[in-house]
């Protein structure tokens, strides 16, 4: 028998509208919402080699059962087809053109084009057109055996925090175009567990869509309540695909993640799908699908972040490698065989921050990734905020390595030493603060997060971020906030004088301090010369055009130098101690058993 691999998308919904590029390129076309087909005009070209409409042909073979590939069009007008495949030679896109023909078709027809067995990695087709022409679907078939088809019941597990409207606008997405398939639709669940309780639960479920209200215990607790939903459910999920909430959902995502589950060869089984971040303020922006702990101690992307519109692109990000040592996926779109989590349990009570990073580590993870299974996620430029990026991955990473020992551990822990002192050179005392509390925390041991007091923690924690300030507020500084960015070149006497005054806080009187502010970044990027020896910084966000003033405080700095001293040696003399109680009690806190008392599950349902 054929089955449909994928189908041939169109940009029909008005998020689309500056977005062609992610279905097809050159003359585009436009979409007929009437008529639901592109539509294009007498001598021009469609391309759609794109991120969304090529077909990862190498990949398909690779992981999945398949014989013979067909494409499928309905189309009427006359045109030529061309039918291309692509390799990367070096940073550049190589093409090789299969096959031509010129069709004349007085009304819709099907066409169908055999795809030849070939070594590229996708391949994508053209419409050069002689007509007016319309394309009103198609897809990419395969000849497959019914007979090597895998049981497969996949639950999609959507953890929420109050937001609302993209729970709703998904769950309308996935009704209309997903649970709707007869094919598809009827082994698809869908688990909302709602850590905020603020859904109906009437306008949320439905046949095939379940809610389940929920502690508010961050993403560790939200996800794994997914996880014993989707194990419980009759019948049983074969595979788990967690996804975040503030996302927008493509569902043709979803169909191809099952059909490379239904497909898939035994080899692969218990391979994580991980689906890509494309970002959903610039939707041609790829962001991540998988990531790695890198040689300098921090969570890195396995393939460049890239703008999708490039062929060249979009073929890097195909044969780039996702193989690398300490390797994870994302949950956002992470897709989970169910036997990985009865073998190995379920996430950490870390509430939020590398509890999907330490799962993937502790079951040694291998991936899947593929263009076109994505998301579109909120970005971090709005998100970023230290508490979350310095107190909870620190201490969670802390916790991490104790449950699953490592050499992951000193390059961790030499990356969070050198952020401390990072921030305390531009004079943000309470983000080195954090980092210290994270290592305070940590040495209170496995019983500390056994205590389900996670909105009192996150509470008391989020009053101690950054206030950032519209910086019309600040009045007119003459500030170049594009600079932020910017890496200023190093003067050697500076350097040795920020290095042996501490940028001032030590041996160097304060009227000698050059006058600020100086413009720096709010989050991770470190540009020393810029700070040197002023009395004052601005971190500054330049995308919401806003900021938070600092001044150089010796009196802070020498509390938290004085407090860094005493938390390193309580460090030095109790974390052989404290990871030993973490690594005797790692199964019991990835247990049912654990997580049924701490989720209070006979209370909320």
């Amino acid at each position: 028998m054929n089955i449909k691999l994928q189908n041939i998308l169109f940009p029909d919904k008005d998020r689309y509208t500056n977005y062609h590029a992610l279905f097809c390129r050159e003359g585009q076309g436009i979409y007929d919402s009437e008529n639901h087909c592109m539509v294009m005009s007498r001598y021009t070209i469609c391309d759609f080699a794109t991120y969304l409409n090529a077909i990862s042909i190498k990949k398909w073979k690779e992981y999945t059962n398949i014989g013979k590939v067909t494409l499928e069009l309905e189309v009427d007008g006359e045109f030529e087809l061309v039918l291309s495949g692509y390799h990367l030679v070096q940073v550049a896109a190589q093409r090789q053109v299969f096959f031509k023909r010129r069709f004349k078709c007085e009304e819709k027809q099907k066409i169908t084009v055999e795809l030849p067995e070939t070594k590229e990695t996708l391949i994508g087709f053209e419409i050069h057109s002689f007509s007016d022409c319309r394309i009103f679907g198609g897809g990419y078939y395969a000849e497959v055996n019914e007979k090597q088809f895998n049981p497969v019941v996949l639950s999609v597990a959507t953890t929420t925090f109050k937001k609302e409207d993209f729970i709703r606008q998904n769950l309308k997405m996935m009704k209309e175009e997903l649970l709707s398939e007869d094919f598809v639709g009827q082994n698809i669940y869908v688990h909302v567990v709602d850590n905020g309780r603020s859904l109906d639960r009437a306008e949320v479920e439905s046949e095939h869509i379940f809610y389940h209200p929920n502690k508010n215990v961050g993403g560790s607790g939200g996800f794994t309540r997914g996880m014993i939903e989707s194990l419980a459910q009759s019948p049983k999920a074969t595979n788990v695909l967690l996804m975040d909430d503030d996302v927008e959902i493509l569902s043709e995502s979803i169909r191809r993640t099952y059909i490379l589950l239904l497909l898939q060869k035994r080899a692969y089984k218990n391979h994580i799908i991980s689906g890509a971040m494309l970002c959903y303020e610039q939707m041609d922006e790829f962001h991540e699908d998988v990531g790695f702990i890198g040689g300098d101690g921090g969570q890195n992307p396995s393939k460049e972040c890239e703008s999708v519109t490039e062929i060249s692109n979009i073929v890097k990000l195909e044969e780039s490698d996702t193989d690398k040592k300490d390797s994870y996926a994302g949950w956002w779109y992470c897709c989970i065989p169910a036997k990985m989590i009865e073998r190995n349990g379920y996430a950490l009570p870390v509430f939020i921050r590398v509890d999907d990073t330490e799962f993937s580590l502790r079951n040694r993870a291998k991936f899947i990734t593929m263009n076109g299974i994505c998301l579109w996620h909120m970005g971090f430029v709005m998100k970023f905020n230290y508490f979350m990026e310095y107190y909870q991955v620190f201490r969670n990473f802390l916790i991490a390595e104790a449950c699953n020992p490592s050499p992951r551990k000193k390059r961790i822990w030499k990356r969070f030493m050198g952020l401390l002192l990072s921030e305390l050179l531009r004079f943000n005392y309470e983000a080195a603060d954090l980092i210290l509390d994270a290592v305070i925390d940590y040495l209170k041991g496995p019983a500390f997060i056994e205590q389900e007091k996670c909105q009192e923690r996150l509470d008391a924690m989020s009053k101690r971020n950054a206030v950032m300030r519209d910086l019309d507020e600040y009045g007119n500084l003459g500030l170049d906030i594009d600079s932020a960015y910017k890496e200023d070149i190093r003067r050697p006497l500076d350097t040795l004088l920020y290095r042996l005054t501490f940028n001032g806080h030590i041996l160097w009187p304060k009227s000698l301090l050059r006058k600020g502010p100086a413009v720096v970044a709010y989050d991770w990027y470190y540009n020393p010369q810029a700070q040197c020896l002023k009395d004052s910084v601005m971190a500054v966000n330049p995308y919401t055009k806003t900021g938070e003033l600092r001044y150089l405080d010796k009196k802070r700095f020498n509390e938290i130098v004085k407090k860094y001293f005493a938390v390193m040696k309580a460090y030095k003399k109790k974390h052989a101690k404290v990871d030993a109680a973490y690594y005797a009690r790692r199964k019991y806190l990835t247990s049912y058993e654990f997580w049924e008392k701490y989720l209070e599950l006979e209370k909320y349902q």
